[in-house]
């Protein structure tokens, strides 16, 4: 025996005992669907006459409102246990005798504008004390047109077996409207939010026709109207006018088909609803629902056709789902349509569209992921695509930086070999020739060619140390020039007396700026000892604040012979150390009188302290 008819023959067993417990048990209850009624219609009472149940008042007298009596004979076998009644419809309003006493009532006779029984099934339990073997019941009803009021068929029967029929009847009555209100609220406010967000049309078409559905629905719940008859009718009217077309609009729209002639209607219809709900509800055009629900049928029906035969051909998932909702929809719709017109008590009929709706806001849900699920993957790609052309990028970019790099070492490499070419030929060079001037001079003596010779070897000495980085140091740089020169001072005869004290680190001071300070002193220094025929010499320096700038000064003295200093700087060596303390940022004043000459060097800075 395979498992699937082991499967087959539980499932066979389990129905059998299931029927075979439930068909003895409600051998007493009775469905009474027959009455006698007397029924008064817009003032003018009707003569008695036995009606089969249910009882539509709106299809029997339109829009006039009225009451009626209806008389129920029923056989109570066992009068020692309450007798339930168990009534699908009843109302507008309603009171109950049992035996010529007044049992229940809800509202008033005639009818009024805000009470409503008729919305919701009933169930009574009468007590044994009212009972007997034949008990009469009376019913009366207070009906307005259009109202849907009227007297259903009554189940009767001992209240153990009757309430449980009531209690699964109401269970998909009234909490199964419960559940489909909320979830239309959820699903409309969550697509109408949507619809804000990205103004897509299917979103406000969907969010509209969910909350339209959860209002037409709701008055399936509202007993005490908040507004009187009819402008309480107009709503729920107009609302179940309105959903059905927009939903077709948002199964159009998801499927691209919202430009052809079925969406057109759909627009007719959705334009349509509020005047149709208020021509039959104020002018008491009955005859409007009935046409306006054909005619949402056939747009439904064609809605149908389009999105079920793209469904089928497309390879897109939200487009199926959306193909079976709408299956299942119009499958729902039959059954309820079939049913309401071949059951003889139709007010008992759950309709099955007002679940299956749900399946909307599932293709809804789907719709949504998919969506959000292409866009992920759309951003995810994007993302990929824009980090590899980063990295693309960011290679060009670090190609670009080392070519650029390369070419500023070659650039800096060839200035560097400029500027030395430069300093060997301003400084040593000139220095060299010097020499050799001197040397071709019959009357030059050995000493004259001495010191020309060492003027160039220290010449060349400063240009070697100046290529030495010192990172902005000054002292430094100074102690270097202190350290070449002090030799050729001192055979000169000159006493220097040396006075620096802690000076700061300079930033951006580099090779090229420790040159320019060290030629200024080397020719300051030179100067003294060809020209200034002095014995004691003194250099100092330290860190000044001149108007409110941190400066570097350096001093030069000696006690020379002196010279003037406004011819003087007619002279080449005063203008070079000029030219190279302007390249530095820096002053050079020069003050000279026998006895004392003045050379100050001030070199201001930035008072942050480097890096």
């Amino acid at each position: 025996m395979t498992v699937a008819r082991l499967y087959r023959l539980l499932v066979l067993a389990v129905l059998a005992a299931l029927a075979g417990m439930a068909g003895p048990a409600r051998a007493a209850v009775v469905q009474l669907d027959r009455a006698n009624v007397i029924a008064t219609v817009a003032g003018t009472q009707q003569p008695a006459t036995s009606t089969r149940l249910p009882y539509h008042w709106d299809k029997l007298h339109g829009a006039a409102g009225g009451q009626a009596r209806f008389r129920l004979t029923v056989p109570v076998q066992d009068t020692s246990v309450p007798l339930g009644l168990y009534i699908p419809r009843l109302g507008n309003t309603y009171a109950i005798r049992v035996n010529g006493d007044l049992f229940a009532s809800f509202g008033t006779l005639p009818a009024n504008r805000y009470d409503d029984a008729a919305t919701e099934p009933r169930y009574f339990a009468v007590p044994p004390r009212m009972l007997a073997p034949l008990t009469v019941i009376e019913i009366d009803i207070g009906a307005t047109g259009g109202r849907q009021g009227g007297l259903s068929a009554v189940t009767a029967g001992p209240a153990h077996e009757v309430e449980p029929i009531y209690q699964a009847n109401h269970f998909w009555q009234i909490t199964g409207a419960r559940v489909v209100v909320i979830v239309s609220t959820v699903l409309g406010l969550l697509a109408l939010l949507l619809w804000a967000r990205q103004r897509d049309p299917a979103y406000l078409a969907y969010g509209l026709g969910e909350l339209l559905w959860g209002v037409q629905t709701l008055r399936v719940l509202v007993e005490h109207a908040p507004l009187p008859w009819p402008w309480w009718g107009v709503i729920p009217l107009a609302a179940f006018n309105a959903a059905p077309p927009l939903l077709c609009r948002f199964a159009l729209i998801i499927m691209g088909a919202d430009k052809g002639r079925v969406a057109r209607m759909a627009n007719a219809l959705i334009l349509a609803a509020v005047p149709a709900a208020l021509l039959t509800m104020l002018g008491g055009m009955l005859w409007i629902p009935p046409l306006f629900q054909g005619l949402i049928t056939l747009t439904s029906a064609l809605m149908a056709w389009v999105v079920i035969s793209a469904a089928m051909r497309s390879n897109v998932h939200e487009k199926r789902i959306l193909g079976v909702a709408v299956a299942l929809i119009v499958a729902c719709a039959v059954r309820d349509v079939l049913v309401l017109r071949l059951s003889a008590n139709n007010y008992d009929v759950v309709p099955w569209i007002r679940f299956a709706w749900v399946g909307f806001g599932v293709s809804l849900a789907w719709i949504i992921a998919e969506r959000l699920r292409k866009e992920s993957a759309a951003a995810r790609a994007a993302n990929d695509n824009l980090s590899e052309q980063l990295r693309a990028r960011d290679a060009e970019l670090g190609a670009a930086f080392e070519r650029q790099r390369a070419e500023e070492k070659l650039l800096g490499a060839a200035e560097e070999r400029q500027r030395l070419m430069r300093d060997l030929h301003d400084g040593l060079g000139s220095q060299l020739v010097g020499a050799l001037r001197v040397a071709q001079q019959p009357t030059a003596s050995r000493d004259d060619i001495t010191r020309q010779l060492r003027g160039a070897v220290d010449q060349l000495k400063i240009t070697v140390d100046a290529m030495q980085e010192t990172d902005g140091d000054i002292a430094s740089v100074l102690g270097a020039t202190r350290y070449r020169l002090a030799p050729r001072l001192q055979a000169a005869g000159i006493h220097l007396h040396w006075n620096v004290g802690r000076l700061p680190v300079l930033p951006g001071w580099g090779v090229r700026q420790s040159y320019q300070l060290q030629m200024i002193l080397f020719e300051a220094f030179t100067n003294m000892v060809v020209h200034s025929g002095a014995s004691s010499a003194r250099l100092s320096a330290q860190q000044v604040n001149q108007d409110g700038t941190p400066t570097i000064e350096i001093t030069i003295t000696d006690d020379g012979r002196g010279f003037d200093a406004a011819t003087a700087n007619g002279g080449k060596g005063l203008a070079n150390m000029r030219q190279r303390a302007a390249s530095l940022g820096s002053t050079l004043q020069v003050t000279s009188q026998p006895g004392d000459t003045r050379i100050r060097i001030s070199i201001p800075f930035d008072a942050r302290p480097a890096a």
